[in-house]
């Protein structure tokens, strides 16, 4: 899960960031070519305008903290720098490990509590970058509000591929994220996310292809998730609820790669796991194809499409699982713990517990 490690050093180690003043009236164009530096670019740009990166590969780890700024790559490729410098989200990772994009508002450390949002920092569209081989995280959200980044691939990152965290309307399309180190998509810690995870894939990542921690409302559709620890899981008790997520139309596929136990972070072993809600409220699956997850590792859980109370206790509330096509899971296509409220429709499915589900 690698979730609550990262939550606490957002709690501890959050930084005041630099938000930039509205937008101007005529935005401008920024063109950096091969060679040169593309957060200069970012620094020397108004709110509101476009930076356009042509092709090359550009060792930098990229701060981003204006309004409606827009980067967009023509075959660009982001790859860490020689000496990290100290923004705000290369703090959370510890040992020099830096990050790829941050995009965050102004923020304000609060003791060992969460850290106080001043303002947001809005409307910052990534598009078409690779983002590879950073020691932290590929892109790091925080404090933002309709983030948008599409088209962008993230690649071996030892953290997560892309991490939105006390945000909402971040939107993720059609990227892709493989072997990452932890999570290739995720959304936490936002009790209004709004957020929309569309026709995204998730590959090989050490972790859960999308994991929906602590966070509320949106849409994850027509992804296609395949080779992680977990498909998707939307996990409550860690430490707020989670819910309002529609899961529909997704592909989920052989996630069955071992992620083991962290007893020092408090996290459980993970593997063989389609989709899983944890505690999760007002949820609907529909429509899904869930098959080829297994109980070949450790696991809190494993198996197709999986609804059990938070480890905390939170029961599922009104949760709807429709129409979904689960087949070749094991031990259990579909899985209910028989806590809470949940309803199971017209699913086709070979096994599952308890046995009338299917």
């Amino acid at each position: 899960m690698k979730a609550s490690k990262r939550a606490r050093a957002v709690a501890l180690t959050v930084a005041a960031g630099l938000l930039a003043a509205a937008s101007p009236a005529a935005a401008k164009t920024h063109v950096v070519h091969k060679g040169q530096s593309i957060q200069a670019a970012i620094d020397a740009a108004k709110p509101g305008d476009t930076i356009v990166v042509k092709k090359g590969t550009y060792k930098e780890s990229l701060d981003v903290a204006k309004n409606g700024l827009k980067l967009r790559s023509q075959q660009a490729v982001l790859t860490k720098p020689a000496v990290t410098p100290m923004t705000l989200c290369n703090q959370f990772t510890g040992g020099g490990a830096a990050t790829g994009i941050c995009i965050h508002g102004n923020v304000t450390p609060n003791g060992s509590g969460p850290p106080t949002v001043n303002s947001t920092v809005n409307n910052v569209q990534i598009t078409g970058f690779t983002v590879k081989g950073f020691g932290g995280d590929g892109v790091f959200i925080f404090g933002a509000k309709h983030t948008l980044l599409k088209h962008d691939r993230l690649s071996k990152n030892n953290g997560y591929g892309t991490f939105s965290n006390t945000s909402s309307g971040t939107q993720y399309i059609q990227n892709v994220a493989r072997g990452n180190g932890a999570p290739g998509f995720y959304i936490g810690d936002s009790p209004n996310a709004n957020a929309l995870v569309r026709k995204n894939t998730s590959l090989n990542n050490h972790g859960e292809g999308v994991l929906l921690r602590s966070a509320s409302t949106g849409v994850v559709e027509n992804n296609r998730l395949s080779g992680n620890c977990a498909g998707l899981l939307v996990l409550a008790d860690s430490p707020g609820p989670a819910g309002k997520w529609l899961i529909r139309s997704n592909q989920v596929r052989k996630n069955n790669r071992a992620c083991a136990a962290d007893p020092a972070d408090d996290e459980p072993a993970i593997s063989g796991l389609g989709i899983a809600l944890l505690g999760a409220d007002h949820t609907k699956v529909l429509n899904n194809t869930v098959s080829g997850n297994r109980n070949l590792h450790p696991s809190l859980a494993s198996g197709g499409i999986v609804v059990m109370k938070g480890s905390g206790g939170t029961l599922p509330t009104k949760d709807v699982v429709k129409g979904n096509s689960a087949h070749e899971n094991d031990p259990f296509d579909l899985q209910w713990d028989g806590t809470g409220t949940v309803q199971f429709k017209k699913n086709n499915c070979g096994k599952s517990s308890p046995s009338n589900l299917c």
